[in-house]
């Protein structure tokens, strides 16, 4: 292959990729620099005349997006191309602003590279057409119809197009020569192509910037297209040189991406991104909406600004093992609002990696409220676990509590106390003084033994008057000492109406030798001697 006198920049961080295309990029240029990231690559940009950079996008130092930016604010009209193994929203968009000249995906098809070379080469030659006109027609017709650009001189109608634009356009060679170039134009765009075409006939010359059209098939179909027009010489006046590009595509998924974004923005599922350093850079509307701060106020802060306090350190110790391990974190969190309310967050956090699955790049959050979900949960299970009119736990939630202190006696040994305590002639206050009075009873009844036992101890309302009591880590003595401490407190209290009203209790122990029927059968008939035997007294059985 003949090589073009001409000079590229090959900028590429993974070895073996750099080595196989540098000497498959040689065979295009008379000179050629390879750099291994984009800071050095920008250095040897700056030193030398560089007609085409190609560069990998994600590398050290300093990205191939970052690298172009800076040589396009050096050269504008810089030619760049980008191989890339991913090509994200960002850096897409990013591309687009930069207007470079090609992508070429990872793996790299060789094929495809020389494709995208030679639409540069084309584009170096086009801008030196007036030069090349003039020297030999013949010679720029060649050069003209290799290009993988859609390539159109003319004059007052369409003098050459070559056959990149007439497949592009869908007209033969004979039918577009005899079109104006406006006449290609949208009924919206026609009578300003005309005047401009014309002012370029008669010499003026325009900056040489792309211009994004819509030009119009002959199938009526229209198509997206980056022009540059140049106002060249041509037998002895002047005609226009248009290279051109469909363009439809790229519009099609940058239109796509900006509908992603939209929804992205209109969701109510509470987005956040933040880079690998935890520094937020992005923020839906729902969640400044729901926290109530300002995206400003967000933006470049951490994820401390929503922290509560609600979790320990252990939450958190399991949430970055879990994310620095690449894998996605999801759990309830609770977390502050700028106005100082908690609120319930479900949320999953999710490590954005390179384009090798190697490093994390970013984090995305997306969560949603589910307060009134956790409020709801909790009130059920007060519900399902509290007696409605005493507050303390219910049969229920009895029941599983001695089936927990049975599997601990039976794993770790040691004991627990089991004290049924009933209220006597309870019937009796209920007839005398009504029910009223009895629930009154009931739940201050309820409200003494609570203040009279110890924070280890499990009280709860085993049905009507009667109620049980677990005592765990206790020996006989401490508890036959809390049960008349429990008996001669209600003893002493002076109700409503009422006035006095005595206990009696039943109080057994379990050591692991016996199963919870015969624990609970032992601990009722404890109660019942204790009633015989004249109430207003604890009497003490083993199983």
């Amino acid at each position: 292959m003949k090589q073009n006198n001409i000079t590229i920049l090959y900028v590429e961080d993974e070895p073996n990729a750099r080595k196989l295309l540098s000497g498959f990029i040689k065979r295009f240029c008379k000179n050629l620099y390879i750099a291994q990231n984009g800071e050095e690559g920008l250095e040897i940009y700056k030193k030398h005349a560089i007609d085409i950079v190609i560069s990998d996008i994600k590398m050290p130092k300093l990205n191939g997006i970052d690298m172009a930016e800076a040589i396009k604010k050096i050269d504008k009209n810089q030619l760049v191309i980008f191989t890339t193994a991913h090509i994200d929203s960002e850096y897409l968009f990013k591309a687009i602003e930069l207007q470079v000249d090609g992508y070429v995906s990872k793996p790299v098809d060789l094929d495809k590279l020389k494709l995208q070379i030679e639409k540069c080469l084309v584009e170096i030659n086009a801008k030196n057409i007036q030069k090349k006109l003039k020297e030999s027609e013949e010679r720029a017709r060649t050069i003209l119809e290799t290009s993988q650009l859609g390539i159109v001189i003319y004059k007052e109608k369409i003098l050459y197009a070559n056959d990149v634009f007439l497949k592009m356009i869908g007209y033969t060679r004979e039918e577009i020569c005899n079109l104006a170039p406006w006449d290609l134009a949208t009924k919206e765009e026609r009578e300003s192509s005309y005047k401009i075409a014309k002012r370029r006939l008669k010499g003026e010359r325009f900056p040489l910037i792309y211009n994004d059209i819509v030009l119009i098939c002959k199938d009526g179909s229209p198509i997206t297209c980056r022009v540059n027009t140049q106002t060249i010489q041509y037998e002895g006046g002047y005609a226009g040189l248009a290279t051109v590009t469909d363009i439809t595509d790229i519009l099609y998924v940058q239109e796509r991406l900006k509908q992603l974004a939209q929804a992205m923005e209109q969701m109510d599922e509470m987005v956040r991104i933040t880079n690998k350093n935890g520094e937020i850079i992005y923020v839906n509307e729902a969640l400044t909406k729901h926290s109530g701060y300002r995206k400003g106020e967000l933006i470049g802060k951490t994820n401390r600004l929503f922290k509560s306090g609600k979790h320990d350190s252990t939450f958190y110790e399991k949430m970055y093992n879990t994310i620095r391990n690449k894998k996605p974190f999801r759990a309830t969190f609770v977390n502050t609002k700028k106005d100082g309310t908690d609120y319930y967050e479900e949320q999953t956090i999710t490590p954005i990696l390179d384009e090798d699955n190697d490093k994390i790049k970013y984090f995305v959050s997306t969560s949603r409220d589910i307060t009134e979900q956790v409020k709801m949960q909790e009130k059920l299970n007060m519900l399902a676990t509290k007696d409605t009119l005493t507050g303390i736990n219910n049969r229920y939630s009895i029941n599983k509590e001695i089936d927990n202190e049975i599997r601990r006696v039976k794993r770790y040994g040691g004991s627990f106390y089991l004290m049924m305590i009933d209220i006597d002639f309870f019937k009796k206050v209920n007839d005398t003084y009504g029910h009223d009075m009895g629930d009154y009873v009931l739940k201050k009844f309820s409200s003494i033994v609570s203040d009279s036992i110890r924070d280890t101890d499990i009280f709860g309302r085993w049905g009507g008057e009667e109620f049980m009591l677990i005592a765990p880590n206790q020996d006989i003595k401490g508890a036959m000492v809390l049960a008349e401490k429990i008996r001669k407190n209600v003893e002493n209290f002076k109700f409503k109406k009422v006035k006095h009203i005595t206990i009696s209790i039943g109080v057994t122990v379990y050591n692991g030798s016996a199963n919870k029927e015969e624990l609970i059968k032992k601990v009722d008939n404890s109660l019942y001697k204790a009633k015989t035997n004249g109430r207003n007294r604890t009497i003490f059985q083993k199983i």
